[in-house]
């Protein structure tokens, strides 16, 4: 090479040494010429150095575990990944942090805008995921926990892509199956990436439902539910970024998802008893129709000016859909003749958002400093008719918000000691339209604090983290409608525009040892929103369910993760407990303050030629809020992964629930006069994926989003 250096005094000397050659000194001239090193007669032979990292480290205020070079990297899918990583669980499109909750998801730190992103990344392409249980002031107060995935270095400029085609069949013989294709251009700072995907499912969701009313005599309605969901989607986006230096990048990228039909069908028959005496049969079917359609966009700028780092997002939502539904409903009175119901339902809805955030950061005292703001405003209309009239009233409704944050956030490292804390301030303005008349008694002006403070600590391999944090969890604008939805002859959905958000103060522990870690948590919840039943009509039999705010309660929760490596066996153990105590009155035994413990027994065993593994998971009876699991469930997985070419071509081969015992039998309390059980079957999925990738690369796109928990209420 050629080298230029700035050397303005005499009488230095420069150093060149490389592995495995002879050191030479040459004087500091204005022209040292050529330096040529030549080979040491005598090397060393071959030298193997070995490091013991930990497989899961804390750092900051999260929970890092390492994925490239572990055999976490064969899982396959990015959501087989997830359900292997401590405190995490995900399985069918659900992905949960354990005792907080659903998590916010980033990749390169770019806020992942639906789950369905993650389907363009396989567990080879993961570098790490860490996981914060603490969010601090950076994140919106909705988020309870966050998941950040970060992917491996790119591989280079040019073209480059990522196929990966997906096929299952389930119990009932149904084929379904998804292809998603990732394409990606680089050269210089410019960066390209396209992803098209298209899906078919059709999902069986086979139950049995018992509502139970307890007036002066005991009303029991047990229904036997047999339907199907399915749908098609399509999916493409495009995403364009520069990179003017390491210090300035821009971008803008647009999104478009369309369901052009989803269609979901099957039967109800019901049976109604008066103290054990049958009153009413009934015989319920139904079919819907659903289109949707949603553009998103995001544009952003990162970048540096002397210390100071700037963060710009804008983003921009539109949804909209129309279903309806169709329910035909033959129901017989003991010692009446059969009666007939045709009910026609039809909902559009539409949605709107705009959003802008800015995160500035900058070196103060040492540390790093943060601050910032977010400002989103969000409409959503919705129409809402029944046919015939009469059964229940038709709605127009309109809801406008406001939200308005700034935040401050400051880091800094004292010795092995990182300590953050931050706080962040909230301001909603909620405004509430009916037949376009402003319903003042239905809107809502808030403005809340959130502080946050996390401390963290290696000494050595062991790794100590304590931290706090507020948050709040708003409504969805579902749950805030006035409307009420026919489901059929016993069962109404209406919303409740009186809910006000649930806040919470959490506090968490956590510690780290080799493959060794231990996490505790205490959570003061204020206003839970939960499910509610109250009898309809005066009619014992009719149910409408919707939303209320519960009483304050306290939670607890802990868990241990052991990772152990013996020879080619790749155990992982989990043990789970979450306690409450949870404040509601019950018809009979109370066990809403029951424990519930969770034990998973994860098997991998890498034999060279391919890797096996058989993951099992173990839930006891306890309560979570008014929902109470009164059996144990059992749920085993088994999948085989190979891959050839490289790595470039993999074949992953899985069998979900391979016993089928996986049935979560829950009964839900609504306080002394109603509850439900709930029972579905377990079904076992068989499902095959094939995954091609060239030049596979990183793409340099960096808009982190914004108004994120406006569009997950949306």
């Amino acid at each position: 090479g050629t080298f230029t250096l700035d050397a303005k005094d005499e009488g230095r000397l420069l150093r060149f040494s490389s592995l495995g050659y002879k050191t030479v000194f040459a004087d500091v001239k204005a022209n040292v010429g050529t330096v040529r090193l030549d080979a040491l007669t005598q090397v060393l032979g071959e030298v193997v150095v070995k490091s013991d990292l930990p497989k899961t480290r804390l750092k900051g205020e999260g929970m890092v575990t390492s994925v490239g070079g572990t055999i976490l990297e064969h899982a396959g899918t990015i959501e087989r990944l997830l359900d292997r990583i401590p405190n995490v669980s995900a399985t069918n499109g659900k992905i949960e942090v354990f005792g907080r909750g659903t998590p916010e998801l980033y990749i390169n730190g770019r806020k992942v805008r639906d789950n369905s992103e993650l389907d363009r990344l396989s567990a080879d392409n993961i570098k790490d995921v860490e996981v914060i249980t603490n969010p601090g002031a950076r994140y919106d107060a909705s988020v309870t926990s966050v998941i950040r995935i970060t992917t491996k270095k790119a591989v280079g400029d040019g073209f480059s892509l990522d196929n990966r085609l997906f096929g299952e069949v389930n119990d009932y013989g149904y084929l379904v199956g998804e292809d998603n294709l990732n394409m990606n251009y680089r050269t210089g700072g410019l960066d390209v990436g396209a992803t098209l995907r298209a899906s078919r499912w059709s999902q069986p969701d086979p139950k049995t439902i018992e509502q139970i009313t307890y007036l002066e005599d005991t009303w029991r309605q047990r229904s036997e539910i047999d339907q199907v969901y399915k749908d098609e989607n399509l999916y493409a986006r495009l995403a364009v970024s520069y990179m003017f230096s390491q210090n300035h990048s821009v971008g803008i990228s647009a999104s478009y998802r369309r369901q052009p039909w989803s269609k979901a069908g099957g039967y109800m028959e019901s049976t109604l008893t008066q103290d054990g005496t049958e009153t009413e049969r009934l015989r319920s079917d139904y079919t819907t129709s659903v289109q949707g359609t949603t553009f998103q966009g995001n544009a952003y700028y990162t970048g540096k000016i002397g210390k100071w780092g700037i963060d710009f997002n804008t983003d921009w939502m539109y949804t909209k859909s129309n279903s309806m539904m169709n329910t035909v409903e033959d129901y017989t009175e003991v010692g009446q003749p059969t009666e007939h119901n045709d009910v026609t339902t039809n909902n559009v809805p539409r949605s709107n958002l705009v959003a802008s955030k800015l995160v500035v950061t900058a070196p103060l005292l040492g540390g790093e400093f943060s601050f910032g703001g977010e400002y989103s405003y969000s409409t959503r209309k919705s129409v809402y008719s029944v046919v015939p009239k009469g059964i229940i009233d038709d709605d127009r409704s309109r809801t406008e918000e406001g939200l308005a944050t700034a935040f401050v956030e400051y880091a800094r490292q004292f010795g092995p000691l990182n300590a953050q804390v931050g706080l962040r301030y909230e301001h909603v303005d909620f405004d509430y339209y009916e037949d376009d008349a402003y319903v003042a008694e239905q809107s809502r002006t808030y403005g809340d604090l959130f502080p946050s403070v996390a401390l963290s600590a290696m000494l050595g391999k062991l790794g100590l983290q304590l931290g706090y944090s507020a948050d709040i969890s708003r409504p969805s604008y579902d749950q805030l409608r006035s409307n009420i939805n026919y489901d059929n002859r016993y069962t109404y959905e209406g919303g409740n525009p009186f809910l006000v958000p649930t806040k919470s103060h959490n506090v968490n522990f956590a510690a780290s040892y080799k493959w060794l870690t231990f996490s505790a948590g205490y959570s003061r919840i204020i206003d839970p929103i939960i499910q509610h039943s109250e009898t309809y009509n005066d009619d014992p039999a009719v149910a409408l369910f919707s939303q209320v705010n519960g009483e304050a309660y306290d939670k607890v929760f802990a868990s241990l993760n052991l990772r152990p490596t013996v020879g080619f066996w790749h155990p992982a153990v989990m043990l789970g407990v979450q306690k409450q105590w949870f404040n509601m009155a019950v018809h009979g035994h109370n066990p809403l303050d029951n424990p519930l413990a969770t034990f998973r027994f994860n098997n991998t065993f890498d034999v060279k030629l391919f890797e096996v593994s058989l993951n099992m998971e173990c839930t006891t009876t306890g309560a979570d809020e008014n929902n109470y699991l009164r059996k144990p469930s059992f749920r085993a997985d088994l999948s085989l992964y190979k891959s050839f070419m490289n790595d470039k071509l993999s074949v992953s081969f899985y069998v979900a629930d391979l016993f089928k015992t996986n049935k979560n039998s829950v009964v839900t309390y609504y306080g002394t006069l109603r509850e439900s059980i709930y029972e579905p079957k377990a079904l076992r999925n068989i499902n095959l994926t094939v995954r091609y990738k060239f030049n596979v690369s990183r793409s340099k796109y960096k808009g982190t989003g914004a108004g994120e928990g406006q569009k997950n209420r949306l």
